[in-house]
C-alpha cells in the first residue's frame, strides 16, 4: 500500500483512545495533576488521539516491510502504519475499546489487519511469556507510568534481533527519558534518529543486552567514577 494512505491517516488523526487507558479505576482531582478539560475528558470517556509524531510514523513506514517482524506496546496510528506495510505485527494493549476503534477505522479505509495480532493484556503480564524473537522493529509506547517503559524494554530488547530498531516514544516523560539516557550511553545501542523532543530510534548492536554486569554499564559507572576522582582530589589536597 502506498504512502497516500499514510498521509491520509496523519491528516485525519483518528481518535482511537478514550478515558484513561493505563488504569481501571476512576480518577478524582486528588489522584492526579490533571485539571479542567483534561480531567473531564478522561472521566467522560471522550475520544482523543494520542498518535505518534508524524515524522516518526514516516520513519516506521520507510523502515518496515512485508518481511518485517514487529512489536509495539500500545496501539493506535502506529498499528495502522505497520499494517499498511504488511508487517507481521504484535500490538499489546489491554484496551478492547481502543482495538475495536482501530479495527473499525481500518475496515472503513480498506487497511488490511490480517498481519496484526492484538494482544488484549497488560504488557507486564504478556511479555514475560511472549515467544516472539528476531524482531526487526520494536516500538515502546504503552503504559507510561514508572517503571513500565523500562519493563517493556527489558523484555522486548532481548526479542529484537542484532541490527534491529528499537523506538522510544514520548521521551519528554521522565519514565522514558531515563531509559533514553541509559541507551545513549550503553555500547549495545547506536543512536539512529531523533524526532525532536518526541521520540528516538536506536539500532541494537549486540545479540544480547542482558549478558552484562552493573560495572560494565557506563550509565552506572560514570557517576561512581566522577565521585572517585573527586575523593582522590580531596585526599591529595589534604596531603
Amino acid at each position: 500500500m502506498n504512502i497516500d494512505i499514510l498521509e491520509k491517516i496523519l491528516a485525519e488523526r483518528p481518535k482511537f483512545h478514550s478515558g484513561e487507558p493505563e488504569i481501571k479505576r476512576g480518577i478524582t482531582a486528588r489522584d492526579t495533576v490533571l485539571r479542567g478539560f483534561d480531567l473531564e475528558r478522561i472521566n467522560r470517556n471522550l475520544p482523543d488521539c494520542y498518535g505518534i509524531y508524524p515524522p516518526l510514523a514516516r520513519f516506521i513506514f520507510e523502515s518496515a516491510s512485508a518481511q518485517s517482524k514487529t512489536l509495539e506496546t500500545g496501539a493506535g496510528i502506529s498499528t495502522l502504519v505497520f499494517a499498511i506495510k504488511m508487517s507481521t505485527h504484535i500490538a499489546i494493549t489491554p484496551n478492547a475499546q481502543e482495538v475495536q476503534a482501530i479495527r473499525d477505522y481500518a475496515d472503513r479505509n480498506q487497511i488490511p489487519l490480517s498481519g496484526v495480532e492484538f494482544v488484549l493484556e497488560p504488557s507486564e503480564s504478556y511479555l514475560p511469556h511472549c515467544a516472539a524473537h528476531d524482531l526487526d522493529i520494536v516500538l515502546i509506547d504503552g503504559k507510561h507510568a514508572f517503571p513500565w517503559p523500562i519493563i517493556d524494554w527489558f523484555y522486548t530488547a532481548e526479542m529484537l534481533r542484532q541490527g534491529g530498531i528499537l523506538i522510544l516514544d514520548d521521551i519528554e516523560m521522565s519514565s522514558v527519558a531515563i531509559l533514553k539516557d541509559f541507551m545513549r550511553q550503553d555500547p549495545n545501542w547506536e543512536l539512529l534518529q531523533w524526532f525532536e523532543r518526541h521520540a528516538v530510534a536506536f539500532r541494537k548492536l549486540s545479540r544480547s543486552v542482558r549478558d552484562v554486569a552493573w560495572h560494565m554499564q557506563p550509565f552506572m559507572t560514570k557517576p561512581i567514577s566522577r565521585k572517585a576522582r573527586l575523593m582522590n582530589a580531596l585526599r591529595r589536597l589534604r596531603g
